[in-house]
């Protein structure tokens, strides 16, 4: 794996908080470890981050908007502005969040557009104690309604 700039990735740049927390270690070493994680539980970043664009495409529509599932409570919300990726892909990501909170442990899961890109492309989960920072497990444990229906579907 080539060496990444964190230049982009530090708060301040592209986003007021960074993609990085506290976490001090190499981008390449968290990707690594993430997928380590991931392949335990019989998946990957990528069809882990279309999981959850399924619930993000529902939210497109539903705006500020609040799902009740037996599990959790997804809320869906649309921020003004657009995101670059750290990594310099070209495009830019609109500021669409959802949130799932878990109702047996009251954890909550935070990702966005840019979130779903950063796994999709590049495995990338976002540093330890960042706030968009996903944790591969708990990402598995997201159960995607069969009636959630996308624009593609």
């Amino acid at each position: 794996m080539q060496k990444i700039d964190t230049t982009l990735f530090q708060p301040g740049q592209l986003s007021k908080d960074g993609f990085l927390g506290d976490d001090d270690r190499p981008i390449e070493e968290i990707i690594l470890e993430d997928q380590r994680s991931l392949s335990r539980f019989g998946t990957d970043a990528a069809g882990l981050a279309r999981r959850l664009q399924r619930i993000l495409d529902w939210g497109k529509n539903r705006l500020d908007d609040t799902l009740e599932l037996p599990t959790a409570t997804i809320r869906v919300q649309w921020d003004r502005g657009m995101l670059p990726c750290p990594f310099g892909d070209s495009g830019l990501h609109p500021k669409i969040t959802v949130e799932i909170r878990f109702k047996n442990t009251g954890k909550s899961l935070r990702f966005s557009q840019l979130s779903l890109h950063l796994l999709r492309k590049h495995g990338f989960f976002g540093g330890r104690g960042s706030a968009f920072r996903l944790e591969p497990e708990e990402c598995t444990r997201i159960d995607v309604p069969p009636d959630f229906s996308t624009p593609n579907s």
